[in-house]
């Protein structure tokens, strides 16, 4: 009895253990799937930390970070590729800083040129956005946008966007009358596109929606950590990823170190250029460049609320400190002029002009409606009114006057009005910072390149958020320049995320 007992207990201990050894293997998968929903997987950050916890997951073929006018334009071209899209951007509202711009772009060869019997080429344009950099910034870059210019702005005629070609101001740098103003201008511009995007049933938009982080899996991004409706975090998974997240000209931080002589400047920037796509690039190994750049204004009104017309200074307007002292040749770019006017006291300055040149001013019934006219019979009465230095003033005055009679001042302006008689007006102005021209090293294309050459599979990168071409630093730029780049390679970027896999991809040079 005692050894049958035994046998029974042997059995059971053995089918006991075999049933454990089962579900342990039975586990395993359903642990494995644990992990999963628990977000344990070879998935990163560009950091290389792991995962933040999210609570979905999505797929597209084509992933857009920022909506403004470069991610509309790749969106819609990746959709247009018959691929599928998501377009998140931080922010409630999609336009970015093609929205605050004025809609112009230049391009060469076009209809609008031909109509007015404007004789032009590629090439001129090449070296016209050549000319102010001293040949110093890539080739390719620059004759990937004259090349595809004349591209752009069909396309953007096709998108429903009506150009005009202006013949009555020869703009700053430029040697032809190439520059196309969208009407209605920047917001003319991208409610053309918001409307073509929203109603585009391969693209979906989500607002209010920032990217907190690229994913990465075995060195290559594919795609995002979205916080979706400001709310939960979720990971978007696309075949390739486009950064349009824009620069840095909202970042203090980020302008401190590359630009600080813009550190006062007014901010006029798009609230989402906040400089986050260039950090993951970074993190990955991506390569920066022209950090340094930017564009300014040199003529903002606070009071305003905008730029006063540049073209007082042409006609014959000069700049005076609070010292009462002339500071610079006023006849150059409003971007060059930014932080000339910056450096000086309280970082204001006087535009000072007279009855003359306020007769030519088409916006001078509204600068003295806004009240920001300060005005005199006479100099000494000016600069009384002015609250400067007498004396200095005086002399930065008679300076002038002499360059005048002699075709050259001191500061080395050559170009004049025939007279600088009273009575005179002044406006106090500052600089704002309009964007920054450097980022992510890319190809002709948009592929985000390593500091050693290679490519980052999966990522791109287009407009603001890429390396520009009006400058290696400082304020060099020539109107326009933002939008070409912005849309020539936000079609570029958008066309290969939706025609090359990550697989596939290596580093195309268009030039």
């Amino acid at each position: 009895m005692k050894k049958h007992i035994s046998f029974l207990l042997c059995c059971l201990m053995v089918i006991v253990s075999l049933t454990g050894c089962t579900t342990v293997e039975d586990n395993i998968p359903e642990q494995e799937n644990n992990n999963e929903e628990n977000n344990v997987s070879s998935v990163t950050t560009s950091t290389g930390d792991p995962a933040p916890e999210y609570t979905e997951t999505l797929e597209t073929d084509v992933l857009v970070l920022g909506g403004g006018g470069t991610g509309l334009t790749s969106a819609l071209t990746a959709a247009e590729k018959g691929k599928n899209v998501i377009l998140v951007e931080k922010l409630g509202y999609l336009g970015g800083a093609t929205m605050l711009s004025a809609g112009i772009v230049p391009a060469a060869e076009t209809k609008q040129q031909k109509e007015a019997n404007i004789v032009d080429n590629q090439d001129l344009f090449a070296r016209d956005i050549f000319r102010p950099n001293s040949y110093s910034v890539r080739k390719d870059l620059v004759y990937t946008v004259t090349e595809n210019a004349k591209n752009v702005i069909e396309w953007l005629e096709e998108q429903g966007v009506v150009f005009n070609l202006v013949t009555n101001n020869l703009y700053y740098g430029q040697s032809n009358y190439r520059m196309h103003v969208a009407e209605g201008g920047g917001q003319g511009l991208t409610s053309v596109l918001i409307d073509n995007a929203n109603n585009n049933d391969k693209i979906e938009v989500m607002l209010n929606s920032p990217a907190i982080e690229l994913a990465v899996e075995d060195d290559q991004v594919i795609g995002a950590f979205v916080k979706r409706d400001n709310k939960d975090i979720i990971l978007i998974k696309a075949e390739n990823t486009v950064l349009c997240t824009s620069g840095f000209g909202a970042n203090k931080e980020m302008i401190a170190k590359y630009i600080p002589e813009m550190i006062n400047a007014y901010p006029y920037v798009a609230p989402g250029a906040t400089g986050e796509g260039i950090i993951w690039g970074q993190n990955l190994g991506a390569a920066v460049a022209n950090m340094k750049a930017y564009q300014g204004h040199g003529v903002y009104s606070e009071e305003l609320k905008g730029s006063v017309d540049l073209n007082i200074l042409y006609r014959g307007g000069i700049l005076v400190n609070k010292n009462g002292e002339r500071f610079t040749n006023e006849h150059k770019g409003y971007s060059e002029l930014s932080p000339e006017v910056l450096a000086q006291p309280d970082h204001h300055v006087y535009m000072v002009f007279n009855q003359a040149n306020a007769d030519e001013t088409a916006k001078f019934a509204d600068y003295d409606a806004a009240g920001i006219l300060i005005k005199a019979e006479t100099l000494e009465e000016l600069a009384t009114a002015l609250n400067v230095d007498q004396e200095k003033f005086k002399s930065s005055i008679n300076d002038y006057l002499d360059g005048i009679e002699k075709g050259q001042d001191s500061l080395n302006r050559t170009f004049f009005p025939e007279h600088f008689d009273g009575p005179y007006y002044a406006i106090e102005i500052t600089a704002d910072l309009r964007h920054t021209q450097g980022g992510l090293v890319t190809d002709t294309v948009g592929h985000v390149l390593r500091e050693d050459g290679t490519l980052i599979k999966g990522l791109y990168a287009a407009g603001g958020v890429m390396e520009g071409f009006s400058d290696t630093a400082g304020p060099g730029y020539m109107s326009g320049n933002g939008l070409l780049q912005a849309f020539v390679f936000g079609r570029l970027a958008g066309e290969y995320a939706a025609t090359t896999t990550r697989a596939e991809a290596t580093i195309v040079n268009l030039e």
